[in-house]
Parts: structure tokens; C-alpha cells; sequence
């Protein structure tokens, strides 16, 4: 059994204490464990733009390795990203997940526990956005509104920068994501055509790579070192914003 242990970027303690904990993990198991420990400052990069996660994840591909890390947190900055990450590794490859702190996360259960993240940063944001536009509406008609710290806000200029700021990051988000829209239009017909022959996120994603079609990215003429690679991720994204799924 081979191991692609992927250690996440961080001080010399907390990468000690991953090697550690994986190490452990594999203990009483004929594992041969590969270490690939990533530069300090690196785990603020793209997936994409990190050269030890994508060797890491490169090795397990080629030796049908298990990925092993010792938890999602510090992994990627959101958790959820963590789990979309490894939820297309495993559909994708069929590599094995370990996570060493959450015996639960394995290559059969990530996919679920994936959608459920992503179902819930979706309904965070909904509920925040309407938390706001409550608040504005009951300003507006005169009536103050107590924060959980106690503050009371009477006017609307009093909202704190935090919330202003949330706004302008709802509107940006919005902006963006009509760009997206317009964008997908330009590989829009190609994907739905393999959409109506019955194929899936993977299979298209495959498909796609195979066939050398330019991505997103590409088109933009973005310099990011990966931005060729046709992933499941993006092609769910695409499904979004054209509203086939949730």
C-alpha cells in the first residue's frame, strides 16, 4: 500500500505534528508512506498554483495511492474548498482520502460531504444577505435595530464598515458571477451537447481535456501556470450558473 501524505504549508511545529499524526495513522498498516511537504506561505495559493499538493496528488494518481492529510483545517482557507478539492480527486481518479483528525472523510464519503458544505456556505450567504437587507429595511422606516453587542443603530450611516463592506462583496459577487454567465456561453453549446449524450461532470471534464478544448481561462489568456486543465469543479460551476443544478 503506498501513501502520498501531503503536508500542509505552516511553521516547522505544525508541520512536525502532520507528519506526526498521518504517520500514526498508518502505524500498524504495511503503508509506505511519500512526504510532500509544501513550502511555508504556499497553502494561500490556487489549488492549482501549489507544486507539492499537485505532486502529491500527481504520485497518488500514478501509483493509485492513497492521499492522506492530517486534517482540513489550515488545508485550504475555507473548509469547503478542502472538501470540492478532494471530492474531485476521488470522482475524478478514484484515489483514496484520508484525513487523519475525521475518520468519517474517505473516498466514498467525500462526495457527499462535499455537496453539504456547499449547500450550507450557499444558505450562510443567503441568510446573511437577508440579515442585511432586514436591517436596512427597518432603518428606513425609523426603527432603531440592537446588534448583538448591544448597539443600538438608529440611521443608516451608522452601519459599521463590516457590514458596508459585506454589501459591496455581495454586489462584486453578483458582478462576477454575470461575467461568469457570459463567459460559459463560449463552451456552452459543446458541454450541453454532452450533457443530451448522458454524460456526467467527470466524463465532460475528461472529454473536454481530451479533445484540447481552450478552457475558461485560457480564453482570458490567464497566466495562471494551470489554467489548461478541465476540472469537475468547473464544469459543476457552469451547471450552476446556467441553472441545471443547485
Amino acid at each position: 500500500m503506498k501513501v502520498g501524505a501531503f503536508i500542509v504549508g505552516g511553521d516547522k511545529e505544525s508541520q512536525t505534528a502532520q507528519r506526526v499524526a498521518i504517520t500514526e495513522y498508518f502505524l500498524n498498516t504495511a503503508a509506505t508512506i511519500n512526504l510532500f511537504l509544501e513550502k511555508p506561505g504556499n497553502e494561500k495559493y490556487d489549488a492549482e498554483d501549489r507544486v507539492m499538493l499537485m505532486k502529491c496528488a500527481r504520485f497518488c494518481r500514478k501509483h493509485q495511492a492513497t492521499f492522506a492529510v492530517a486534517s482540513l483545517s489550515g488545508m485550504f482557507e475555507k473548509r469547503w474548498q478542502a472538501l470540492g478539492w478532494l471530492a474531485y480527486q476521488a470522482e475524478q481518479y478514484g484515489i483514496e482520502i484520508v484525513v487523519t483528525d475525521e475518520p468519517r472523510v474517505s473516498g466514498s464519503s467525500i462526495a457527499i460531504l462535499s455537496a453539504q458544505a456547499d449547500e450550507q456556505r450557499i444558505r450562510l450567504a443567503a441568510k446573511s444577505k437577508a440579515a442585511l437587507d432586514e436591517i436596512k429595511s427597518m432603518l428606513k422606516q425609523g426603527k432603531p435595530v440592537r446588534t448583538k453587542t448591544g448597539r443600538v443603530i438608529k440611521e443608516l450611516n451608522e452601519l459599521t464598515l463590516h457590514d458596508k463592506k459585506a454589501e459591496t462583496d455581495l454586489a462584486g459577487n453578483e458582478a462576477q458571477a454575470r461575467l461568469a454567465r457570459e463567459r460559459d456561453q463560449e463552451v456552452w453549446e459543446l458541454i450541453k451537447s454532452y450533457l443530451d449524450q448522458g454524460m456526467n461532470m467527470s466524463e465532460i471534464a475528461r472529454q473536454l481535456n481530451d479533445g484540447g478544448v481552450p478552457t475558461i481561462d485560457q480564453r482570458r489568456n490567464s497566466k495562471r501556470k494551470t489554467s489548461g486543465m478541465w476540472h469537475v469543479s468547473t464544469i459543476k460551476n457552469i451547471l450552476k450558473r446556467q441553472g441545471l443544478i443547485k
